[in-house]
């Protein structure tokens, strides 16, 4: 995301990197450290910048922020979601019961399989946009479906949000310049003032 960062900085932007391992914590204790973060960011930011921010999450990094959403602090306006798993991805439920996927995925690889997880997921009451990438060939588990090569484009839709789709791949989407100017148009689209972004990964 750092990239996308700099990009971010030049269109007046603060944003604030959020990192983050799913093989040392479990997906409750990432969210209460991003809610943390978040909060942290405005602190510092101080002045009439408390006023609002936006999230700009890439791929598991949306299911963390919709996690924590109930957490989050006042003033949270947008929320750009990157190539996000918003349903049980068929690459996660292909996975699931492998030993290899389930030691590096943790509680994360199996939650996401989780039809039911899903449906207990908030969804934030702010304005969202989900971008979906489309550079990925026809394959398996996708059987046919359009996809950035792990999420398919119908495993990004969210209802309620804007959904657009680009010619971009999931793991690099977020250096896409293409995906950073759509970005930076959502987050400025009516724009009270200065705001502070963050964006976990």
């Amino acid at each position: 995301m750092a990239v996308l960062g700099r990009r971010l900085v030049r269109y007046g932007h603060r944003p604030s990197l959020f990192g983050y391992s799913v093989s040392r914590s479990p997906l409750e204790r990432i969210a209460s450290r991003f809610a943390q973060h978040v909060e942290r960011g405005l602190t510092e930011a101080g002045g009439a910048d408390r006023a609002g921010y936006a999230v700009v999450g890439h791929s598991l990094g949306n299911v963390i922020t919709r996690l924590a959403s109930d957490a989050l602090p006042p003033g949270f306006e947008r929320f750009v979601m990157l190539a996000p798993p918003n349903r049980p991805p068929a690459l996660a439920r292909l996975l699931r019961d492998n030993p290899v996927y389930r030691a590096l995925t943790r509680d994360a690889g199996q939650r996401l399989a989780d039809p039911a997880f899903f449906s207990e997921l908030s969804t934030p009451k702010v304005p969202t946009l989900v971008l979906a990438g489309s550079s990925a060939p026809p394959w398996l588990p996708h059987r046919g479906r359009p996809s950035d090569g792990i999420v398919a484009i119908a495993e990004t839709a969210l209802d309620g949000a804007e959904h657009e789709v680009l010619p971009a791949s999931h793991t690099f989407i977020m250096n896409d310049p293409s995906v950073a100017r759509r970005v930076v148009e959502f987050l400025d689209a009516e724009r009270p003032g200065p705001t502070s972004g963050s964006a976990p990964r």
